[in-house]
């Protein structure tokens, strides 16, 4: 059976008919199913699958199919396979590069061509032969989407139901709210007593508290990333890593189906979402908040968003000069100070990427005390709450250290002590926030605040701190409600 499939892929390759559809069409079912298998939760919507559709599998089987003919016309049958060999291999080079790339390398793609186009005077009639080795590499990218698929079918939405009523609670204040969430900004006591992070942020201190602010030593996040820890925040429940969420639903909960949005709205809020980067609205989300800086004719369909660049400040100005009237949500998102770097190649060592965090820092603060400063001029009464969404790794030389046991405290903090202060402009608010130490609690506790109501606050998630390792495999528990460091399983 073997040799049967051997000797007719060879007569395939070897044959004289020319086949530049197909040629196309393998090229681009590989990069299509090459991208979706790493890239499926930034590209999980019908408008990119089109897109897709068009860049990946049409545009290289319509270029090769219709030069083809335009040469035959011209009479140039001598150079046609010429060309169909590096125009094959170069869609695949043009794709590949475009995808492991920041910016697109014209001149590294302009060497290629050069070598291809040479070894095509030898190599021509085996353009063919390009077709079932695409075929066969694309078997490779069927698993993790099939995985996807699995979970899809098989994710429960038993945990995002709340064990009240809260999502019909009624405020009896609306003031408006801002949410601004600095990036990996990691805790107040970490600055002060961690060694993996002593930084000297007095100055920063006395501006939060010289502007009305609470200051919350002992904030944590409940989980390691943007997407995981603010799906729990925003559903206001432990996901504890859920299949949907890790493969493909984050994105659709934080920014266009979850509770807090829907409580707001309920008390007549109009929501707005400000972000300087489109990495959580990558896979356009429809029907979320009443207002996102950046629309969906401005995304991009590849990569993950993080090469858009939006003036926050100036998004900010604009959308408060139209709402004047008081019960407006806004969700501040700003990329700093941000984590340390994600891999080890890229990695300046643990002094080095720590000295890059401080950076971060200085300028998140300069940032943070401008946006502070504008909100308090021009919306006194407001409640602003300042809350990063995970700590920023120090001590560690790269986020991917975090993926195997960590048994010492001070990197356990590290990796999730986080920066709240909330400006409440209310001294009530010591009624209600006793218990707010992380994240999954965070608008739980400004709601039974806003309704005066301290019944919702019965209903309070545990606080605990979960990662994804791969050595041990599985999810953990790193810090259990009181704060202690604790390695078990949720």
């Amino acid at each position: 059976m073997l040799d049967k499939l051997r000797n007719r892929l060879l007569a395939f390759i070897a044959s004289d008919k020319d086949t530049p559809l197909l040629a196309g069409f393998a090229v681009g079912l590989y990069m299509m199913l090459f991208y979706y298998s790493k890239n499926f939760a930034l590209a999980n919507s019908w408008q990119q699958l089109l897109f897709f559709t068009g860049y990946y599998l049409l545009l290289p089987a319509a270029t090769l199919f219709i030069v083809q003919k335009v040469m035959g016309i011209l009479k140039l049958f001598a150079y046609i396979r010429h060309f169909l060999f590096t125009g094959t291999a170069l869609f695949f080079v043009f794709f590949f590069l475009q995808l492991i790339n920041d910016t697109f390398p014209f001149i590294l793609f302009s060497v290629i061509a050069f070598g291809v186009a040479i070894l095509s005077i030898w190599l021509k009639n085996y353009y063919k032969a390009f077709i079932p080795l695409l075929l066969i590499m694309c078997v490779f990218n069927i698993k993790p989407l099939a995985g996807v698929a699995y979970k899809s079918i098989v994710a429960s939405d038993e945990w995002k139901k709340l064990p009240d009523d809260i999502e019909s609670v009624h405020f009896l204040t609306k003031p408006n709210v801002y949410y601004i969430q600095p990036d990996g900004y990691t805790s107040f006591r970490n600055f002060r007593e961690n060694p993996n992070c002593l930084f000297d942020n007095d100055e920063y201190v006395r501006f939060l508290k010289a502007t009305g602010f609470t200051l919350y030593d002992d904030y944590r996040s409940n989980y390691v990333s943007t997407l995981l820890s603010n799906s729990a925040t925003f559903a206001m429940k432990h996901h504890y890593i859920a299949m949907d969420v890790e493969a493909y639903g984050a994105r659709r909960i934080i920014t266009e189906s979850n509770p807090v949005l829907r409580i707001f709205k309920n008390n007549g809020y109009k929501t707005s979402f400000i972000t300087e980067k489109a990495y959580l609205v990558m896979n356009r989300p429809q029907g979320g908040y009443d207002y996102c800086n950046i629309t969906n004719n401005e995304l991009p369909y590849i990569k993950d968003g993080l090469d858009t660049d939006r003036d926050i400040f100036t998004d900010l100005k604009t959308q408060v000069a139209k709402n004047t009237v008081s019960g407006n949500f806004y969700f501040i998102e700003k990329l700093q100070p941000t984590h340390i770097t994600n891999s080890k190649g890229n990695s300046t060592g643990i002094e080095g990427e720590k000295k890059i965090y401080m950076q971060g820092v200085r300028s998140a603060n300069n940032w943070l005390e401008q946006i502070v400063n504008f909100i308090n001029v021009n919306d006194p009464g407001a409640i602003i709450i300042i809350g990063a969404d995970h700590g920023g790794y120090t001590g560690l030389s790269c986020t991917a250290d975090s993926t195997s046991k960590i048994t010492d405290r001070g990197l356990i903090n590290s990796i999730f002590g986080a920066q709240l202060a909330i400006k409440w402009g209310d001294p009530q608010y010591a009624q209600y926030d006793s218990g707010l130490r992380s994240g999954v609690n965070l608008f739980r506790t400004l709601f039974s605040f806003l309704a005066k109501d301290k019944k919702y606050l019965q209903h309070t998630e545990e606080n605990g701190s979960y990662i994804k390792l791969h050595n041990p495999a599985g999810v953990y528990r790193y810090i259990d409600d009181k704060g202690n460091t604790v390695f078990e399983k949720p």
